[in-house]
């Protein structure tokens, strides 16, 4: 017994129409229709929705760029602390039994490829504004917004990313430091 030949399209042309047949079989079973229906399963839904699309969508246009502050410092710490506080509650809460949700969210704050340190700013955000070339900007990616780092933008539009501790292990040179602002301008600047 010899088996047939398939080549490799009509293979991928059968399994295309195999999902296509399996996707539109797809029902929901009547206590998951029931489910659904709870408020309190809708609203869970709806808020973890939320925050999940505010993570992913970015602000388009230029008023996205903020210059990093002593205040935007004090905001990135208090993120820190409020996630921290929340992991906290959620281990007590679940006696520390790692569930789904906390498994998943483990999982899901991932940084960005397109605004990683090195590469050009995504077309998305427009053209940065000349006045806020090559000083220090609030984070875009919401990974980072929780951790104490900066970015810095050139004239090329290339990322750089900085750490907003104070250098040599002390208040010396803080991030507004003006020494160490003419650093990253050393460090940032093109050369022909």
């Amino acid at each position: 017994m010899s088996t047939p030949i398939v080549s490799l399209l009509d293979a991928w042309e059968r399994n295309r129409n195999a999902r296509v047949k399996r996707s539109q079989n797809l029902k929901l079973w009547p206590h998951q229709l029931a489910l659904l229906r709870e408020p309190s399963v809708v609203g869970s839904l709806a808020q973890r929705s939320a925050k999940i699309a505010g993570r992913l969508l970015p602000t388009d246009g230029t008023n996205v760029f903020r210059r990093f502050t002593p205040e935007s410092l004090a905001t990135g710490e208090r993120r820190m602390e409020e996630e921290a506080a929340e992991q906290k509650r959620r281990k007590e809460q679940n006696g520390n039994a790692p569930t789904k949700d906390e498994e998943d969210e483990k999982n899901f704050p991932k940084p960005y490829s397109d605004l990683e340190a090195g590469k050009a700013l995504p077309f998305i955000y427009g053209d940065l504004p000349p006045e806020l070339c090559n000083i220090p900007l609030e984070e875009l990616d919401p990974y980072y917004q929780a951790q104490k780092t900066f970015i810095v933008i050139n004239k090329g539009n290339t990322i750089f990313r900085f750490n907003a501790e104070p250098a040599c292990c002390c208040l010396l040179l803080s991030p507004f430091n003006i020494v160490r602002r003419a650093a990253i301008k050393v460090l940032i600047h093109s050369y022909p």
